[in-house]
């Protein structure tokens, strides 16, 4: 949402007050909506209830009614998309077009109702629940509105990687602080965690962007770099040979008890076996870093100091400004 809501605040001048009241709503939609909305088992979700959000955004920073804002969240509905999955393993970035194309439709939207466009009355609906999902589930939509507010349900990641497979990071960190193994002590590396995250267990990811959603290869930046954050987690990793061997020793399986509970939980298992035979476990419900287990205001203070001081280095080295 947030591009889309940037360059229309800018194009009408709006007050950061306005900005950011768009902002909120958006995100106030597109958390309501994920929580009523099933997706479809190889849909990725970027571009769709997010998309909806971003045309609510964008119709509110236009200063449209309730009125118009619903009109241009039904008219998005014939430009939602369903990006498969497939593409994160892949490595192929396309996967990107779906999440710039909400931000898109933000921008677009209300010009499509100021040229008056219509839709049908239940698009959202029909959309969600029969085209680009399986379900949508209205019945809890409305809960709590006005008095939670889904900004301050958010998830902030330390990790610079897909979310599903944090757990099992957290976990593995939490093995490694007790045997402090060097990489060549390690024997193997097992993990058990829920379905979705277990589908991301390619040990040799082809690109950069494949590397982020594969946990041998998370798992294995964590034991040589002792970290993952955004300067360990680096294109640099991919071709590290260490690293390389290392993730062929990472084993991923799905847990069907820890499928049974997922999203509600998260839950992964890690078991590091060393080549002198010690071995240890454990496991997790959910990774920290949401509102159940949110990270202390330093960590994400010191997050934000680290992507903000790269932006300042590239733009020393290339003399540009970045934004």
């Amino acid at each position: 949402m947030l591009p889309g809501v940037l360059s229309l605040a800018e194009s009408r001048s709006a007050t950061g007050r306005d900005l950011l009241t768009a902002f909120v709503l958006g995100y106030e939609v597109a958390g309501r909506f994920c929580s009523a909305f099933t997706a479809r088992p190889l849909a990725h979700q970027n571009g769709q209830a997010s998309l909806l959000a971003a045309a609510a955004a964008g119709a509110r920073l236009c200063a449209f009614d309730a009125a118009e804002i619903s009109r241009a969240m039904r008219i998005s509905t014939t430009l939602l998309l369903t990006p498969s999955y497939n593409n994160v393993v892949s490595g192929a970035t396309a996967l990107n077009v779906a999440g710039g194309m909400s931000s898109f439709v933000g921008a677009l939207a209300p010009e499509l109702v100021l040229a008056g466009f219509e839709a049908q009355q239940d698009a959202i609906e029909e959309a969600l629940r029969q085209m680009v999902g399986t379900g949508f589930n209205a019945e809890h939509l409305l809960d709590e509105l006005g008095t939670r507010w889904e900004i301050t349900r958010n998830y902030f990641r330390l990790y610079a990687c897909c979310n599903p497979i944090h757990p099992a990071l957290d976990s593995l960190h939490a093995v490694l602080s007790e045997l402090r193994p060097k990489p060549d002590d390690i024997e193997r590396i097992d993990v058990s965690t829920y379905r979705f995250a277990s589908v991301m267990r390619n040990p040799d990811p082809p690109n950069f962007f494949a590397s982020k959603y594969s946990l041998p290869h998370a798992a294995a930046v964590l034991v040589v770099r002792g970290d993952v954050g955004h300067e360990s987690l680096n294109d640099a990793a991919l071709h590290d040979p260490v690293v390389a061997a290392l993730r062929q020793r990472v084993h991923v399986e799905e847990d069907p008890a820890m499928s049974a509970v997922a999203p509600r939980l998260r839950p992964a298992r890690v078991t590091v076996t060393l080549k002198d035979g010690r071995r240890a476990t454990h496991a997790c419900e959910s990774h920290r870093g949401d509102f159940n287990q949110p990270f202390e205001p330093e960590e994400i203070r010191r997050k934000f100091r680290e992507l903000a001081a790269g932006c300042c280095l590239r733009k020393a080295w290339t003399g540009r400004k970045v934004w």
